[in-house]
């Protein structure tokens, strides 16, 4: 039970009670926005996730050097560490000094154009290149598999701009990754590649709800916003998950559904079609205590 465990220690405990202690001093101290209702929020939920792969790397840390069997979820879970705190990093800089002038892709690809790198654009790239990185280090093994590792960066980078997309209201963004993280766990728990044990498979299911119950009361009580740190540190995760248990054809279909979602963004307003529809617009509303 060392993996449930450990699952509990650093990925749920430690960021709970963390976020609990930080939580005035980003109150005080973090730049505030309006949020959709024009109420004053800080941004700043989302270094949980910062905290969430730190600790999780320092527990795998801490196993190793005494000698003892490091959990065989940790060791999937690591190689997002690069990717979990680059997407928090450019996430938060965006959020901190960000220009709303662009938005979306044309925005940010219209003022490369002309000349001018966005934090929206940083963020973009930076993602981009690391979900990259990530799959080269995963998938490669030659030329011939160059096309798997670039549809594997494509979903990370794809899914880590989606949960972008939904953090517009309270608990929105969050609904999405716990409905997107039951595929993400079956798709890991059946890939032979990756075959971890069923209770290494329910612990990497507690540790992935670990951020979430860290910050959602603040979130749920629009004390503060998730912002793009958290947005895209969960959706990156989530891109991983499904990036590095999906087969060939699963990479294919993902990217491409992906695209389409990002690309009707550009044109439709989740937050209308939601509003329109009343099952959707309950389950929105669901948890939200203003």
């Amino acid at each position: 039970m060392t993996e449930i465990v450990f699952a509990l220690l650093f990925c749920v405990l430690l960021p709970f009670l963390f976020m609990a202690m930080l939580f005035p001093a980003l109150e005080e101290h973090a730049p505030r926005q309006g949020n959709f209702r024009d109420k004053s929020v800080f941004v700043g939920l989302g270094i949980v996730w910062l905290l969430w792969i730190l600790f999780i790397w320092m527990g795998e840390e801490t196993i190793r050097v005494t000698g003892y069997l490091v959990p065989a979820w940790v060791s999937y879970v690591l190689p997002t560490l690069p990717l979990i705190m680059g997407a928090c990093a450019f996430g938060l800089f965006d959020d901190w000094v960000g220009d709303n002038a662009y938005k979306g892709f044309k925005g940010h690809l219209r003022a490369v154009v002309h000349g001018k790198l966005t934090t929206g654009g940083l963020k973009m790239l930076g993602v981009g290149l690391i979900a990259l990185v990530v799959s080269l280090s995963y998938y490669y093994n030659g030329l011939a598999s160059l096309v798997t590792v670039l549809l594997s960066a494509c979903v990370i980078a794809l899914m880590t701009n989606l949960l972008n997309l939904f953090d517009l209201r309270p608990t929105r963004a969050h609904k999405a990754y716990l409905i997107l993280l039951v595929p993400a766990l079956v798709s890991v728990g059946l890939c032979a590649r990756i075959a971890l044990p069923p209770v290494d498979l329910v612990a990497l299911a507690i540790a992935s709800l670990g951020p979430v119950i860290a910050v959602w009361r603040f979130d749920a009580r629009e004390l503060a916003m998730l912002g793009d740190a958290g947005a895209n540190a969960m959706g990156a995760f989530l891109g991983y998950l499904f990036a590095t248990s999906l087969p060939f054809w699963g990479l294919v279909a993902a990217a491409a559904v992906l695209f389409i979602i990002n690309l009707l963004s550009e044109r439709f307003s989740f937050t209308r079609i939601i509003a329109e529809h009343e099952s959707l617009d309950r389950l929105d509303h669901w948890g939200r205590t203003s």
